[in-house]
Parts: C-alpha cells; sequence; structure tokens
C-alpha cells in the first residue's frame, strides 16, 4: 500500500498509507480535507542475504564486508566495473618552451 503526504492548510502535515483506489481520499484536520502532497518515494533496501565468498570460502553477512571483501582480494563486482573499462587519460603535456615561458613572465610581473 503506497504512503501518501498531506499537508493542511495549518500547516499540520501528515504520512498515511491509502490504497491506490482511495488515493484521493485524503485524511482531514482543521475541519476540511488536507491537500495531497507528491513526493519521492522513500526506500530502504535490506542488507544483503549472506553468502559463502567463491574466493575464500569465508562468510560474507554484510554490505560493508561485501565491499572490504571485494576490495581485500581484489575483486570487481560484475555490472560495477565500468572505470575499469576505460584506459586511464593520458596527462597532457604542454609544447616545449612554455613552462619556460610562464615562469618568465610570472618573474617579470613579480620583478624577480
Amino acid at each position: 500500500m503506497p504512503i501518501y503526504h498531506s499537508i493542511c492548510a495549518c500547516g499540520h502535515s501528515e504520512d498515511y498509507y491509502q490504497t491506490i483506489e482511495g488515493r484521493d481520499d485524503a485524511p482531514t484536520h482543521c475541519g476540511q480535507r488536507m491537500q495531497r502532497i507528491i513526493t519521492a518515494p522513500s526506500m530502504v533496501m535490506d542488507d544483503i542475504e549472506p553468502y559463502k565468498s567463491m574466493a575464500t570460502g569465508e562468510m560474507i553477512t554484510s554490505r560493508s564486508r561485501h565491499r572490504e571483501h571485494l576490495k581485500d582480494y581484489g575483486m570487481v563486482e560484475v555490472g560495477n566495473e565500468t572505470k575499469y573499462l576505460f584506459p586511464k587519460p593520458k596527462p597532457r603535456t604542454l609544447p616545449a618552451g612554455v613552462k619556460e615561458e610562464l615562469i618568465r613572465q610570472v618573474n617579470q610581473k613579480l620583478r624577480y
């Protein structure tokens, strides 16, 4: 059943469960029907089910342990490896003489 959020003209707000069919039946407050406010749904994911590591055989019982285990053994979760698919960009090199010219101009402005 969805959770809806409504607000009264006096500023009182309320979250409530309502069937989809009854979505327009907002609660009343101050003797009048409250206005339904559209909000983003909030969702809390359950923790992962414990599993046995294929690399070490140990039991992994939480998301944080899962992340640590992957990091400890240099593993990457399938589907999350996109940063490893592309080569690192090479650092840009300046054309010859640019660094020296920049230093000369800064020193000239600072009168060294």
